[in-house]
């Protein structure tokens, strides 16, 4: 049985390994009614809220999307109980590729382990996140 990843889920510092700078506070926002797959991050740096709301779909299909000056193509699957998130970022003439790998060890716990390669950088992330509804 594939897991539901609804709810809203705050920022765990002290179990997460980035190697990117670390926002303030981070809260996922989810609603998950498969195929449909709303994901609404917002990250708090340097006191300045940061939200990009994305509506997938977990059935491979691919969505397109506008953020900021960037265009995104996403494609979510499952691999077997985790949620893949496969993306492609263009702006301009750079592009980057974001994987994401999202899975519920528990009921009250949401792991993200997201690759972001690019030709100005690349960094592996373990985002932990626990459960606030």
């Amino acid at each position: 049985m594939k897991p539901n990843f609804s709810g809203t889920w705050r920022f765990n510092r002290a179990k997460s390994r980035l190697e990117i700078p670390a926002p303030d506070d981070t809260t996922l926002s989810v609603k998950h009614h498969d195929p449909a797959f709303e994901l609404t991050r917002t990250h708090v740096i340097d006191g300045t809220p940061d939200t990009v709301t994305l509506v997938l779909r977990t059935d491979g299909i691919e969505t397109r999307h506008a953020v900021r000056e960037s265009a995104v193509r996403a494609r979510v699957h499952w691999e077997p109980a985790d949620l893949v998130f496969d993306s492609t970022i263009e702006r301009g003439t750079a592009s980057a590729h974001n994987v994401v790998r999202y899975r519920l060890p528990d009921r009250d716990t949401l792991v993200a382990d997201e690759r972001f390669r690019s030709d100005e950088g690349s960094y592996d992330n373990l985002w932990w996140f626990d459960r606030l509804t």
